[in-house]
Order: structure tokens, then C-alpha cells, then sequence
């Protein structure tokens, strides 16, 4: 029996999957095995500003050597002009973002990972399926972000929303990512297992009563006001670094100290957020160090991407609207700390990257399906309330007017 066009693609998809799963299992098991050997033995708080300095002049050893510029903004603005990911792109990307995570950096592993998919997927196109091309570029892009965070529902729609002020405009994508994702994340369950991926602690004791709904769109409108303020600190940052250290090298060294006397002076703040985010959720502190700690995140996440280190910022993104939430869960009388962190995380990343259906998904997949309602509507109610923040900075309508990227049979109708 004939495969239709449609369904060979999607056959193309679960094997561009299943390509991300190996990769990103072996990626997950070296990132661990690194993390062991690093910070296994006895350590004390000032190595983390030695091994942040040294990190910073080997990332911007490689990147000298091979002039990627190495932001989300050049991967979406390669997609928008080229419907590729250039498999060059990894060269510098991978270790880069090894030595990263390994040495405290403020954002986390699903960047490289959406350029690696990506990339795998252009490959694929270009052998298999011209026609496809951008189309698996997508559905790569797509699947190493869900694998690696082990959400794969959530991670997949997120790089269809991010490339768009509109929501999801390549609509004849959702399927094929969906396959590729869900098969990158079955490989790597089978290969590794579940504890290869970060599982936040916040499942509810209780039933949420429905005031807790107004709770949750006062949290999303809450967080924008703060979503403008990190806009502004990334900028700045971004600014200071471009005049002070015009040398790549000199930016990402500069970028590796000041990480590194960050996790010394706030320790929460040291590493992407994806394992801080339990202590955040499962412990009391105090809203003077919860201020400092969101502070410190935003400055840690702008060194590391202004500063020309490598990563994404979905996960730094939700720790600090974890944070923002049990913040507001000290000030609000009678406010559960649990839901408001929950919402916090989804409404924050929302607002910055103007994914609202993807940000609350991923947020639900990783603690378990907790409060399912509030969270999505606090996403959504963050979303509307600030659509100006423009963090991505490279949103861009869709090109093609004149049909679907994969066209349909015309004897078949597939």
C-alpha cells in the first residue's frame, strides 16, 4: 500500500525523533556523568567562580573559532529565512552548552537541543523529502525540546508558538512535531529511563476552591509588571557587555565570573533552575531572599545569553515565576503558596516568550498534572494582559500563502 505525501512525512518525523532520542539520551548520561566528576567531591563555595571563570574561556575559545553567534534569536531568525538549521550550527552549540550546565550557567539544555532537532530534521528534508524540509526542521526543532525536558507534549508546541506573534500559524506541523517528539521521548524513556528528566514536587493535597481561580489571574496580571523588569536587566546587561567587552572571549569570561560569584553569594541561582525549582516548591524562605534570589536569576540568565554562553530559558524562566509565586504567597493573605508558584511559572514564561498554551502544558507535565485549570488560565490572562514584552525579538508572520507545507496527494487526497 502506497503512502501518502502527508504520511511518508510523518513516517520522516518519528525517525528524525528517534535520531533526537539517541542524541539526547547520550547528551543526558555524559551531562550527568560530567556533573558527578565535577561536584561529586568535597566542594566549597568559591569553586564556583572558578570553574564559571575557566568555563567562560573555553566557550568563548570555541566560539572564537567558529563564529556562531549562538542565540535563540539566530536559530528563530535561520527558520524564518531559510527553513533550515545548518547541521554546522552544532559544532560550537554542543560543547559549548556541555561545559555550560556542567559550570552553573542560568540557562538550561533545551536550546542546544532545539538546534540539534532542528538540524537533524533539515538533514532528513533535504535527503528524503525537499518539499518537507521546513516542515521537519520544525517537528526536529520541536522534538529535541520535548525530549529533553521530558515533556513532550508541551515542549513540541512551544517552537510552533515561539516563532509567532499569532499562536501556532503552521498548523499543518502540530502532527508531525507531536510523532517526532513523542518518539525522541520514547527512545530516551526506554534507553534511560524516567529519572533522566526533572520532576517538580507540587503535586495538591487539596481540591482548589474556585476563588483560587481569581487567584490565578491576579498572579498572571501580577507577574507582567515583573516580566518588563527582566526585559529591561537582559537589555541592560546586554548593553554593558557590548561595550566593555567587544572580544568574545572577554564577554564570555566576564559572563563566567559574574555567574560564578552569583552561586556563590545566592546559591539558588547557580545552574539553570531545573533541579532548584523542588527547593523553591518544597521549602519556606523569607521574601527578602526570594527578592534577592529573583534578581540574581534574572542577572545570571541574561550573563549567560548576552554573554555568549549557550542555552534555553524556558526552565530558568519558570523557577523564577516559582519564585514570584511563593513572593506573592507571603504578601496575599490566604494564598496557597502551591498554586501561586505553579501559575507563576507558567504565566512568567507566558508573558516573556508569548507562549501561553505550550508554557502551561510544560509546567503540567513536570509536576505530575497539578492544577490543571489555574495554571492554564493564569497563562492565557499573562499572555493577554502583556503582549508588548517582545522578548524573543524575532517573531515573524508565516511566509507561505499558497498552501501547506507538504502538499496533499491529488489521487489519494492524503
Amino acid at each position: 500500500m502506497r503512502l501518502g505525501r502527508y504520511h511518508r512525512t510523518l513516517v520522516l518525523a518519528a525517525v528524525v525523533g528517534v535520531a533526537v532520542g539517541l542524541f539526547a539520551t547520550g547528551f543526558r548520561l555524559a551531562w550527568k556523568a560530567g556533573l558527578d566528576l565535577l561536584w561529586g567531591g568535597t566542594v566549597v563555595p568559591w569553586h564556583r567562580i572558578v570553574v564559571s571563570t575557566v568555563a567562560g574561556v573555553l566557550i568563548g575559545a570555541i566560539g572564537t573559532l567558529s563564529h556562531y553567534p549562538g542565540s535563540l534569536a539566530a536559530v528563530v531568525r535561520d527558520f524564518h529565512e531559510h527553513g533550515a538549521i545548518p547541521a554546522r550550527d552544532n559544532i560550537p552549540v554542543v560543547p559549548s552548552n556541555f561545559i555550560g550546565l556542567i559550570a552553573g550557567q542560568g540557562a538550561g539544555p533545551e536550546g542546544m537541543m532545539s538546534v540539534v532537532g532542528g538540524s537533524l530534521g533539515t538533514r532528513v528534508g533535504e535527503r528524503l523529502d525537499a518539499g518537507g524540509r521546513k516542515l521537519l526542521t520544525l517537528a526536529g526543532m520541536g522534538a529535541g525540546f520535548g525530549t529533553i525536558l521530558g515533556a513532550p507534549i508541551g515542549g513540541s508546541l512551544l517552537w510552533l508558538e515561539l516563532p509567532h506573534r499569532r499562536g501556532i500559524e503552521y498548523y499543518e506541523a502540530i502532527v508531525p512535531t507531536l510523532v517526532a517528539s513523542f518518539s525522541g521521548y520514547l527512545v530516551m524513556v526506554s534507553m534511560g529511563g524516567l529519572s533522566l528528566f526533572n520532576v517538580w514536587e507540587a503535586d495538591l493535597l487539596y481540591q482548589y476552591a474556585p476563588w483560587h481561580l481569581g487567584a490565578a489571574l491576579l498572579i498572571g496580571v501580577a507577574v507582567v509588571p515583573i516580566a518588563h523588569v527582566y526585559d529591561r536587566v537582559f537589555s541592560v546587561v546586554g548593553r554593558l557587555l557590548n561595550r566593555y567587552s567587544p572580544r568574545l572571549i572577554v564577554r564570555t569570561t566576564v559572563a563566567g565570573l559574574g555567574i560564578g560569584l552569583l552561586g556563590y553569594a545566592l546559591p539558588l541561582t547557580y545552574f539553570y533552575g531545573g533541579a532548584q525549582i523542588n527547593a523553591v516548591l518544597n521549602g519556606q524562605h523569607s521574601l527578602g531572599l526570594l527578592i534577592a534570589v529573583l534578581g540574581g536569576e534574572m542577572i545570571a540568565a541574561a550573563l549567560t545569553i548576552q554573554g555568549n554562553w549557550h542555552g534555553g530559558l524556558i526552565i530558568p524562566h519558570m523557577f523564577m515565576g516559582a519564585v514570584i509565586g511563593q513572593a506573592l504567597s507571603l504578601v496575599v493573605p490566604g494564598l496557597p503558596a502551591p498554586i501561586a508558584m505553579l501559575v507563576g511559572m507558567a504565566a512568567f514564561n507566558a508573558t516573556i516568550t508569548g507562549t501561553p498554551l505550550s508554557s502551561a502544558l510544560i509546567a503540567i507535565s513536570l509536576t505530575n498534572g497539578a492544577a490543571i485549570v489555574p495554571v492554564f488560565l493564569g497563562s492565557l490572562a499573562s499572555f493577554v494582559v502583556g503582549p508588548s514584552v517582545g522578548f524573543v525579538g524575532t517573531e515573524q508572520p508565516r511566509r507561505e500563502h499558497e498552501g501547506p507545507l507538504v502538499a496533499f496527494d491529488e489521487d489519494t487526497g492524503d
